[in-house]
């Protein structure tokens, strides 16, 4: 009786007797290969589920821009429907609920894909077998940051266009209803969007190599970005350029303020007196004659400064210019991480 045994060779992927179908792709030379190819394996669900939800975000916002151009454009109409009238309030309620919801992106990507990027195999034990394979340390991280930044860029950019698509008819035709200075306007669009997608990825990247455990790192991550929300909110005016209209000749009555242009926010209303310095608006309230109270003080006209919407992106480039310095220092707080996590 005799007995034959058959050798089986397998693939990454478990695929018996020849490889499969993702070898037989790299050897053509199509996808990823080497220490990409290992990272796409491991991190693909996380990774094609972050593009599936941009992608289906993506295709409600573009739906909604539309929706909301046709509104805008009714109403600016010669004969606006009350219909009209009710979509387009219907669009300006929505608008800071999808902003807010989008403005969530950097926490999702920072808690669910950057923690997890590193902690996973610190606290598996697998990230000790590194320096031992052909690749080093260095190219193993790199490569799981680059492929995860690629992903994340990709989905903050593509809702970010959508996004600006949606709120660029809106705040054009009633800026006061679309306040685009706010975390739903201006943290959801444009270079700012990615900027802040890249960031909350390595604040969690950079919490999972210090903490070494996936949940502690996740709740490290939501802890930071809730921080830099904070500390980022106050921020952002600073990156605007506003423009100043002004009136003289003791022209300071309430008909004769400078208009703001609908499609701008009014940021500052005062008076401005003989000496060109401003008084503040709310001056001589209590006065039972108040025209001569402004008289006594100097008062001969108006100032009014606002910020247009089409101001926005010089806006945003500008903040992103400030946020690429966040961005390099929470890379070198990443180095420093990864030298001591792997040595």
């Amino acid at each position: 009786m005799s007995t034959t045994t058959q050798t089986l060779r397998t693939d990454g992927g478990g695929s018996p007797g020849a490889p499969g179908r993702q070898a037989r792709a790299r050897a053509r030379g199509f996808g990823p290969s080497g220490m990409a190819w290992l990272v796409w394996r491991q991190h693909r669900t996380a990774f094609l589920l972050l593009l599936v939800v941009a992608a289906v975000t993506t295709a409600v916002l573009a739906w909604l821009a539309q929706d909301a151009s046709s509104a805008v454009a009714a109403v600016e109409g010669s004969s606006p429907s009350p219909v009209a009238t009710a979509a387009l309030d219907t669009a300006y309620q929505r608008l800071d609920l999808l902003g807010l919801a989008l403005a969530g992106l950097p926490v999702i990507i920072g808690v669910f894909i950057g923690a997890p990027l590193f902690a996973g195999d610190l606290e598996s034990g697998t990230a000790k077998f590194v320096c031992v394979q052909s690749h080093s340390r260095w190219s193993w991280v790199g490569t799981k940051l680059g492929m995860a930044a690629l992903f994340s860029a990709v989905a903050a950019l593509s809702t970010g266009i959508a996004m600006k698509a949606l709120w660029t008819p809106l705040a054009n035709h009633m800026a006061v209803n679309a306040d685009f200075t706010s975390a739903s306007g201006f943290d959801t669009t444009g270079p700012v969007a990615v900027a802040l997608a890249v960031l909350g990825l390595l604040i969690g990247a950079a919490a999972g190599l210090l903490t070494r455990r996936t949940l502690p790192a996740m709740v490290v991550t939501f802890a930071a970005l809730l921080a830099v929300k904070t500390v980022w909110e106050p921020m952002r005016m600073m990156f605007a350029t506003t423009v100043t209209k002004t009136t003289g000749d003791g022209l300071f009555g309430e008909g004769d303020a400078p208009e703001v242009p609908v499609n701008a926010l009014e940021v500052d209303t005062s008076y401005v007196t003989d000496d060109g310095s401003l008084l503040g608006w709310g001056s001589c309230v209590e006065e039972s004659d108040r025209p001569a109270c402004l008289r006594r003080d100097g008062v001969v006209g108006w100032s009014k400064e606002y910020l247009p919407f089409s101001h926005m992106d010089a806006m945003q480039w500008a903040a992103s210019a400030a946020l690429a310095g966040a961005l390099l220092a929470m890379a070198a707080v990443l180095i420093y991480a990864a030298r001591r996590a792997l040595r």
